[in-house]
């Protein structure tokens, strides 16, 4: 099956519609890569955003970033204090000799950071790429989690408060 180039871009047979054509692509590129995500020669390096989706827990903040068909060796996950970094590189070509079509999309990199406010824990963070999402929790780290503290009530006002660990935690003896 072949693609009717005719029929989706009539305009591409013009010079000057070629011409708009590559100045809108040279001018936009920086932005969003380029068809050739920025690999052209003109010397832009083509990094590009992933869609994401961020929620959060008692415990942990959660990510899902809409990757498909990356390279899972060339995925990177960083976290540092309260922010996370994910890079990587969709690596497709076509097969040697083949004559190309029609491209939409090329070879890419991609970057990612988002900072979250609240420090986690570096040691416990888990990605898993799996169907096109690279899914990835980040436990909140222990100083950051919520703690419920109990009060008590005093008649004479000698009494001090103590706290009360949220689940998981050791108790704490009041000061």
């Amino acid at each position: 099956m072949a693609i009717d180039l005719w029929r989706t871009r009539p305009f591409m047979a013009y010079p000057m519609s070629r011409a708009v054509d590559s100045l809108f692509e040279r001018a936009f590129a920086p932005f969003y890569g380029g068809r050739d995500g920025g690999t052209e020669s003109s010397g832009q390096t083509g990094v590009q955003t992933l869609p994401v989706t961020i929620w959060e827990t008692g415990d942990a903040f959660h990510a899902a970033l809409m990757a498909p068909g990356l390279d899972d060796n060339s995925l990177t996950v960083t976290v540092q204090d309260d922010t996370l970094s994910v890079e990587g590189e969709l690596k497709f070509q076509p097969p040697e000799g083949a004559r190309m079509i029609w491209q939409e999309f090329g070879p890419a990199r991609f970057r990612r950071s988002l900072r979250f406010g609240t420090p986690v824990d570096p040691d416990r963070v888990e990605a898993t790429y799996r169907h096109g999402l690279l899914l990835i929790t980040m436990p909140k780290s222990q100083e950051a989690r919520p703690r419920q503290v109990r009060v008590q009530v005093s008649e004479d006002g000698h009494d001090q408060p103590a706290t009360t660990p949220a689940p998981g935690q050791s108790p704490q003896p009041a000061p």
